[in-house]
């Protein structure tokens, strides 16, 4: 049995890191390994995970609502260090919680974890990155690394599940991602459709939601890391492009399946209005992201055009000149 270490990052997000870790200690998958890195500036979440860890009652803000899995209080084996102490050295708790020096945005926080594997981990593991607002079925790990071992998908490199929606259960968030490179826009492949859905109904994915990303370590190994040049979006995406040029697929796992709350750290979620910032980081990205694969060119300026112009007919003007401020800057 391959190990698997599951990374999440945490950033203002005890509530959802928790549940989050109460699903993962039910996963009927035993040889895992769990790294969560915290963004958040003050200590206050770490102690926290502290006291949690420790089987201690666990008091925050915000009541646990709609839980799939609610706290339970027990003990577990655990670490707690500093970004510097981490990847000085390894470690065989069931869980470490390390401490980021900075709030770099996910790519950063991820690499935290992500360099202590490559320089550590075990070459023939698999590493599950996975959001901290997910909660997922006890199942899934299982069938990621049961699709993962197929002698098909040798040479896939990173694969997803499906995602679902964590207050509509009965409907999907998303399967993957399409990207449009007429106008540079991205969608989500499945949205809405029911959660029963076959496979064979959805159309080939150009991407997997950055939300639960599976990869093998010869995948890490060759590809690298995440790239650090986005705060947050389009991480995914540019991961995909540079391994493709590497000769890597990707795919998506039926089977396993993922709550998803969807933006609960960043204030984006599909029952609310996209927050100024999550519009700001999204507009960002994409432009760095076209730049550094594509160009610049009149296609980008008139999907821009077109994105504007829908945010516009929203009512949503603030994000209509976030678009503007990263098109002409």
């Amino acid at each position: 049995m391959k190990k698997v270490y599951i990374v999440l990052l945490n950033y203002k997000g005890i509530k959802d890191t928790l549940e989050c870790l109460e699903s993962l200690l039910k996963l009927d998958y035993p040889n895992f390994q769990i790294f969560v890195v915290d963004n958040t500036e003050a200590q206050h979440d770490q102690d926290l995970f502290a006291d949690w860890a420790q089987g201690k009652p666990v008091q925050i803000d915000t009541a646990f609502e709609n839980l799939v899995y609610p706290l339970a209080v027990k003990p577990v084996d655990h670490t707690i260090t500093s970004q510097h102490e981490f990847l000085a050295g390894s470690f065989n708790q069931k869980i470490v919680f390390v401490k980021s020096d900075r709030n770099g945005g996910f790519s950063a926080g991820n690499n935290i974890a992500l360099r202590h594997i490559l320089k550590f981990g075990d070459k023939d593991s698999f590493i599950w990155l996975l959001n901290n607002d997910t909660v997922a079925k006890k199942e899934s790990l299982s069938e990621l690394t049961a699709f993962a071992g197929m002698e098909e998908n040798k040479n896939t490199g990173i694969i997803g599940c499906r995602l679902v929606y964590y207050y509509t259960p009965d409907k999907i968030q998303a399967v993957g991602g399409r990207f449009n490179e007429t106008f540079f826009i991205s969608e989500h492949e499945g949205e809405g459709q029911p959660v029963t859905t076959a496979k064979s109904n959805f159309r080939r994915i150009d991407y997997v939601i950055g939300a639960s990303m599976f990869v093998p370590y010869t995948f890490l190994h060759d590809v690298g890391l995440l790239s650090e040049d986005y705060f947050l979006y389009y991480e995914e995406l540019d991961w995909t492009y540079r391994a493709r040029k590497k000769g890597w697929s990707i795919d998506w796992c039926p089977e396993a399946i993922v709550y998803h709350k969807e933006g609960a750290s960043i204030g984006s979620s599909y029952r609310e209005k996209k927050s100024l910032f999550s519009e700001e980081q999204l507009f960002k990205s994409r432009r760095i992201f076209i730049k550094k694969f594509y160009t610049l060119s009149g296609k980008f300026y008139l999907s821009g055009l077109l994105l504007m112009a829908n945010r516009i007919r929203k009512g949503n003007f603030k994000a209509a000149a976030a678009v503007a401020k990263t098109m002409y800057k």
